[in-house]
């Protein structure tokens, strides 16, 4: 099940070379728009383009301060639109649950 979350804040993290050895001048967070999400993957908007297979890490902050920090890799690109399907490296069950208690306005995809 697919979630529709506007207090959720979400940027990424590219994860390459050069972020592994070269400290935080290369870990740079990355703004992205939600669109859905669920505790397998989610849907985004990135200004930023990625590459299809690339792993990054996503970063979720709900309006609480909770933060989850998620491996994940790009597996598809929306044609002419700049929306990318995102799966999580593993199923997050914690997530999902604090989603669900989180959640005030029930909105599904």
């Amino acid at each position: 099940m697919r979630y529709i979350r506007k207090d959720i804040k979400v940027h990424i993290r590219k994860q390459n070379w050069f972020s592994a050895i070269g400290g935080d001048r290369f870990r740079q967070e990355i703004p992205v728009e939600l669109l859905d999400i669920s505790n397998r993957g989610c849907l985004i908007f990135s200004p930023e383009k990625l590459a299809v297979r690339s792993k990054i890490i996503v970063l979720l902050t709900f309006e609480t301060a909770r933060r989850f920090e998620i491996g994940a890799t790009v597996i598809r690109k929306s044609e002419g639109e700049d929306q990318y399907g995102i799966k999580f490296a593993a199923y997050n069950n914690e997530l999902g649950d604090y989603m669900l208690k989180t959640q005030e306005k029930l909105t599904f995809k």
